[in-house]
């Protein structure tokens, strides 16, 4: 726990005061109000003193350039009085002095301004390192009641924590505790709410926190503090998983799965981390599993630097620590073990071993010590400058307010993470009973899910309740695939039946009425599924065949070739792909209203579960919107269904304040198209036919029409969803944003440089220009996501194949921002002075500047 607490509250009442407090918070979030109290605590004064004689400078200002005021020689018995209000800069963490003394029986002096301060410690010193100033410890002491017995005092807190708990336990009067009197203008600035403030800014910071935290995982143990993820190269299923070497346990033991002289162990070292020893612990009583040969590389694979290697001869008295690396001076962000060969017995051992699929080694465990760079979380300069260029929503907001709105949602997530765990009972994670009552604090969550990133417990959380409902088949399903009839169809599509998708539906089914269906709950280490025969095809399926069935599969319901017909019936391409209004989701598809086929989207559903569990890919270009709806999101109509049809959002939305001649000249009447492209009259007269549409019924039409079109494909999306839930416990999707539950099934989109260039075209701009130079020296300075964004504002795509078209740009001032038109997917490039200009504008529109685009 970070803070001080009351001793005479029990664990489960601590527990119960945090979800109380925690669902007050979520009530908070939900209506747009500040946060309560007791989670904004900050004490008014705190005291410090030195574990060891120092020098204290006190500065005029946090900034280690600035005036030093005055020097005091300071030991154990010197003392400091703080305000209780955190300040963190590139310099460090800074302490403000409001008074000081000598020794613990003088007086306080007040310092000679409102207050200087004190480096607490730098931004570069090590965890190891000693701070100049530590907080008093508060002692214990007892004292005598009337009847001479000896009587506790009264605990004292001064924590944010401490004081949630006393304000929501359920603790009788004489067990509680005095609390430390608040700063007021501190706490007000803290829970402050600016004007405008609402949750997707909320949203927009935790992002920004959340990509610079790295998340919790299961498996790492007595690697926590300094490592980020553990990787292997492979396992053996059953004793030999990863998660033992990091448990401490001499008695378990990681054994690999592979090739020989291909095993490794791959640590992500935390940023500022210095290894200071690095070793593997094994069991002579392992023998031939003993590793032999070890080289420990630094860096990706493709630029690494050896930094040792060791070659073991083995005896009965050999250690069984091997030290692979001491003293390291400099930090490196990936660290490989590499185990080149393992020991044998004999020639002959050897030879045996490697005609069974290559000698596998056994490691007990690691032992690793390293000093840490001393964290200071994200302090307020974090928070401006090039930092915000991606969350457009931040950047109108002072660094001081993105800053003191980060430090509270910490705390609220820090809340959130003490009690995760708890908030789902255990007959609440399985797939076949997890379903939540409204009003519950899980479901509850459902409001906030765009915040749920910035936890570090839940990863974990995830990957425990997916291993603990997975299950294997025990043999692997043969399917016969005809792939010539596929591809025939898809090119003229005729009787669906010979797609690929049918195929694998019709072949995936039981056999007979004996046989055991697919539960699709594989765990993440099967890697093939079932195995591919193709017919008049002479390949072998050893996991390629079944990839590309997944393939083939993706590109018959939504093809990434947007003139391609439509190979099967279950979706239609979304209204905004024939819109050429600018829009920037014009790549999507939907679930076809008309298609009344529910158990083959129930079974899609269940594939997608599949690819969530496990390692494969089904690339759906489906929006947000229909995203939101199987991730059990909140949405709405004007943002999400947006996604969708945004013209037709634009046009109802426009309805409620258009005045009526306007209104005359649209000839609307009570009919209304859906996605499929059917109409529907909702008012008709005695013929049959859609009345007109009087102005006076303009709101009632648009509420029908925002009530049908969000229902339009119900039925279809809640069969999706039943299928994920087959596979899925329900609790894993309340734990997960949208954005996870896409890129977990769907992969990123991958944007290389050179399939950007190959799908380059050129318009009244030579190649050679100089303005061409710049924009492919920023796309290759450009991260995988900037350049999904980037073809997402030039042609409203956000994966490849799509044609791009580079053309000059307007003559304008010096430097401005570049143009689009989505309709024609090109990019209008104006003049810029040089490279790092021309970057910046670039990323800057490519997050920004939907709105420049030219079609609007």
């Amino acid at each position: 726990m970070h803070g001080n607490y009351n001793h005479n509250i029990p664990s489960a009442r601590r527990r119960i005061s945090r979800i109380r407090c925690l669902q007050d918070c979520i009530t908070s979030l939900r209506n747009r109000q500040p946060f309560p109290d007791c989670l904004c605590y900050i004490p008014s004064e705190l005291e410090y003193t030195t574990s060891y004689k120092t020098t204290w400078k006190l500065f005029q200002s946090p900034d280690k350039t600035s005036k030093v005021i005055k020097e005091i020689q300071a030991t154990p018995s010197t003392r400091l009085i703080v305000s209780g209000e955190d300040f963190c800069n590139g310099d460090g963490k800074w302490l403000c002095v409001l008074k000081t003394k000598s020794t613990a029986n003088d007086d306080y002096e007040h310092v000679p301004s409102d207050c200087l301060w004190l480096l607490l410690f730098s931004s570069r010193s090590s965890t190891e390192e000693t701070p100049s100033a530590v907080p008093v410890q508060e002692v214990v002491s007892y004292s005598k009641s009337k009847l001479n017995l000896l009587k506790k005092q009264q605990p004292k807190i001064k924590s944010w924590e401490g004081v949630i708990e006393e304000h929501y336990a359920p603790v009788l009067k004489k067990h509680k505790a005095f609390i430390v009197p608040a700063d007021k203008e501190a706490v007000d600035r803290l829970k402050a709410l600016e004007k405008n403030w609402t949750l997707e800014h909320d949203a927009a910071l935790v992002q920004v926190m959340s990509s610079n935290i790295p998340q919790e995982t299961e498996n790492l143990g007595s690697l926590r503090g300094f490592v980020e993820a553990l990787g292997v190269s492979s396992y053996s299923s059953g004793d030999g998983e990863s998660a033992n070497l990091t448990d401490e346990d001499p008695n378990t033991y990681w054994e690999t799965d592979g090739q020989q002289g291909q095993h490794w162990i791959r640590l992500t070292m935390k940023k500022g981390t210095i290894i200071k020893s690095l070793s593997l612990l094994v069991n002579l009583a392992d023998d031939n599993y003993l590793p032999e040969t070890i080289v420990v590389v630094a860096g990706e694979t493709d630029d690494v630097k050896v930094l040792n290697s060791v070659n073991i001869v083995w005896s009965p008295q050999s250690n069984t620590e091997i030290k692979l690396l001491e003293n390291l001076t400099e930090y490196y962000s990936i660290v490989t073990i590499r185990i080149k060969s393992c020991k044998c017995k004999s020639i002959l051992s050897k030879m045996i071993q490697i005609f069974a699929h290559g000698i596998d080694t056994r490691i007990r465990g690691i032992k690793l010590h390293c000093l840490e760079e001393r964290s200071l979380g994200f302090d307020q300069e974090f928070f401006s400058g090039e930092k915000l260029v991606r969350y457009p929503l931040l950047q109108s907001f002072s660094p001081s307010v993105n800053y003191r709105r980060s430090v509270v949602l910490q705390r609220f997530m820090w809340l959130l993470d003490s009690v995760i765990h708890y908030l789902i009972p255990a007959w609440q994670s399985s797939i076949e009973s997890c379903h939540f009552q409204e009003g519950s604090t899980l479901a509850n969550l459902e409001s906030i899910r765009q915040l749920l990133p910035l936890s570090k417990k839940r990863l974990a959380l995830i990957d425990t309740l997916l291993k603990g409902s997975a299950s294997d088949p025990s043999d692997r399903k043969i399917v016969y695939i005809n792939r010539h009839a596929a591809f025939e169809h898809r090119v003229n599509p005729t009787d669906y039946n010979n797609t690929v998708f049918m195929q694998l539906y019709e072949g995936l089914k039981p056999r007979d009425r004996a046989s055991t269906p697919l539960t699709y709950r594989w765990s993440s280490q099967n890697d093939q599924w079932w195995e591919c025969k193709f017919i008049s095809e002479g390949i072998i399926d050893q996991g390629g065949g079944f990839r590309d069935s997944l393939s083939d599969m993706a590109e018959e319901l939504c093809p990434s070739d947007p003139d391609a017909p439509m190979a099967l019936p279950f979706f239609v391409r979304t209204p905004n792909q024939s819109n050429e209004d600018g829009n920037v989701n014009r790549d999507s598809y939907i679930p076809n209203p008309s298609c009344h086929s529910l158990e083959k989207y129930e079974w899609l559903g269940q594939l997608m579960g599949a690819c969530f569990r496990g390692k494969e890919i089904l690339i759906l270009s489906l929006p947000p919107y229909v995203w939101k709806r199987l991730a059990g999101e909140s949405y709405n109509w004007s943002r999400d269904f947006a996604t969708v049809d945004a013209a037709e959002v634009r046009l109802i939305d426009s309805l409620v304040n258009m005045d009526r001649e306007t209104f005359l000249t649209t000839g609307r009447s009570w009919t209304m198209v859906l996605s499929d492209g059917s109409h529907v009259s909702l008012k008709v007269d005695s013929d049959g036919n859609p009345l007109p549409l009087a102005y006076e019924d303009r709101l009632e039409y648009a509420e029908k029409v925002r009530e049908i079109r969000l229902a339009e494909c119900d039925k279809q999306l809640k069969a999706l969803r039943s299928g994920l839930l087959k596979v899925i416990p329900e609790a894993v999707l309340e734990l997960l944003t949208w954005q996870e539950l896409e890129t977990r099934i769907c992969g990123e989109p991958e944007i290389s440089v050179e399939a950007l260039m190959k799908n380059t075209f050129y318009h009244h701009i030579d190649e050679d220009d100089l303005r061409v130079k710049y924009f492919w020296t920023a796309v290759k300075n450009f991260s995988n996501e900037d350049r999904s964004h980037l073809l997402r504002f030039i042609t409203g795509r956000r994966r490849l194949p799509v044609s791009i078209f580079i053309s000059s740009g307007k003559n304008s001032p010096t430097n401005p921002l570049p143009e689009s038109s989505t309709c024609c997917n090109t990019l209008h490039l104006p003049v810029y002075t040089d490279e790092k200009i021309a970057e910046e504008r670039l990323r800057y529109a490519a997050y920004n500047c939907v709105s420049i685009d030219t079609d609007e």
